[in-house]
């Protein structure tokens, strides 16, 4: 009787542990399971995060391109200029240009003698722009910097540029831009130009500016680069006090 019930007690004792091992590695498996869960979601909110991040920045960087930069646009054919609209001579602001004849055959040379070691970078047009004080802003659309020095390339400061009718012009190899092709006796984008660098540009507006001055037989057209006006950027002048400006 007595070892029956030993026999039986013990049989339990072993069910018992049994019951009590199987449920221990149960929640074991259960706690990890739940652990593999946890940092799998971890991970898809993680990755659904940086997925926001990046289109957010896509986004921005989108909306950067489009505020910089234009469409290229086919370069024109050459346009016969009205004669009779010789009539009315170039009209500068400073004293310099509004006496200087015109010298005929001037053919642009684009500047390829020594690598210069550019000092100062303007990654967007505008960065520049900020710097360049009104009285600079021609009509409040172009940059026009007066410098009384023979046409050709200099550097200056740390950053290179070409002079044309003692004008400046920047003449990057790295930083980007466009030049505006301007009629100068209406005040009228005759072509824009676009290239991987400033020089660039230049270099293709200059070419089609000297063959129509020497048509017109006057500094009738002009390179510049349009001056990018920010709304958000505090300017330490007023656009009212320049009546002559065209405004946005």
């Amino acid at each position: 009787m007595k070892r029956n019930i030993g026999i039986i007690l013990f049989i339990l004792s072993l069910t018992t542990l049994t019951i009590y091992a199987q449920n221990k590695t149960e929640s074991k498996l259960k706690k990890k399971h739940d652990k593999t869960e946890q940092k799998e979601q971890k991970q898809n909110e993680q990755l659904k995060e940086e997925k926001k991040i990046q289109k957010n920045t896509d986004k921005k960087i989108e909306q950067q391109k489009k505020k910089y930069q234009k469409k290229p646009v086919k370069r024109t054919d050459l346009k016969k200029i009205d004669k009779t609209s010789k009539i009315k001579k170039v009209k500068f602001d400073t004293s310099d240009h509004q006496q200087s004849k015109y010298k005929k055959k001037y053919k642009h040379v684009p500047y390829r003698k020594k690598k210069v070691v550019q000092e100062i970078h303007y990654h967007n047009p505008i960065q520049y722009h900020y710097t360049v004080p009104a009285k600079y802003i021609y009509r409040g659309l172009w940059v026009r910097i007066y410098f009384n020095y023979d046409n050709g390339f200099y550097f200056y400061n740390g950053y290179p540029y070409y002079v044309y009718h003692n004008v400046l012009h920047r003449y990057s190899n790295e930083d980007p831009g466009e030049f505006d092709l301007v009629d100068s006796y209406t005040d009228k984008v005759y072509a824009t130009f676009y290239g991987h660098s400033l020089r660039q540009s230049y270099d293709r507006c200059a070419e089609i500016r000297d063959i129509l001055n020497d048509e017109a037989e006057d500094y009738r057209y002009f390179c510049a680069e349009r001056f990018e006006y920010d709304p958000d950027y505090y300017y330490d002048w007023d656009p009212d006090d320049y009546p002559d400006w065209y405004w946005y």
